[in-house]
């Protein structure tokens, strides 16, 4: 696995404290519709893209193929503007993530390669449940995008407090490359 920099989009507050909503570390409650989520768990998971373009397409995924150009309200939500972090991990924590897109991490946990990509969320959130079980920290697998887009998935309860250091958000505005880029990728406008 790469441990360069991992990247998140979330409604930004400037004035909003560390953990906070509308904080770069805010993890939101009720969990559980994702392909990982840890269903009942406290904590829950926080998922990271591996590139820009790729964190901004999570976000405007809804306007997907859809004629009309991206604005910049799109990019609004509960009147806060998206924001891109960059996101690095503690280095002690990249062994302790397991990359499902290694076939040899697949083998030696059982898994056939297409079990993380099922729609079923039961059965990739029971992949994500017995990772964690079994000590992991968290986990890699391709994006629901194109598989050169990659998430890292990160158990909460089994990362320290400090294991993710953002960088500044940067507030997203339509004119921005990483925005341009995954609205032309999305087919958006």
């Amino acid at each position: 696995m790469n441990p360069g920099p991992l990247w998140r989009v979330f409604p930004w507050d400037p004035d909003a404290a560390e953990g906070e909503r509308f904080s770069a570390s805010f993890v939101p409650g009720g969990q559980g519709r994702n392909r990982f989520d840890l269903r009942g768990s406290a904590r829950g998971v926080i998922y990271l893209a591996g590139s820009p373009e790729h964190a901004v397409a999570e976000m405007i995924q809804a306007y997907r193929n859809s004629p009309e150009p991206l604005t910049n309200d799109d990019l609004t939500v509960w009147g806060h503007r998206y924001a891109l972090v960059s996101g690095s991990l503690a280095s002690d924590l990249w062994p302790r993530l397991e990359d499902l897109c290694e076939p040899a991490a697949l083998t030696k946990l059982q898994i056939t390669a297409d079990r993380p990509a099922y729609r079923d969320r039961r059965l990739t959130q029971r992949i994500a449940s017995t990772l964690r079980a079994r000590g992991h920290a968290g986990l890699r697998w391709w994006s629901a995008f194109w598989g050169e887009w990659h998430t890292t998935v990160l158990f909460r309860d089994r990362i320290p407090a400090d294991a993710i250091t953002y960088g500044a958000p940067l507030p997203l505005d339509i004119t921005m490359p990483p925005v341009v880029e995954a609205a032309r990728l999305l087919d958006i406008g």
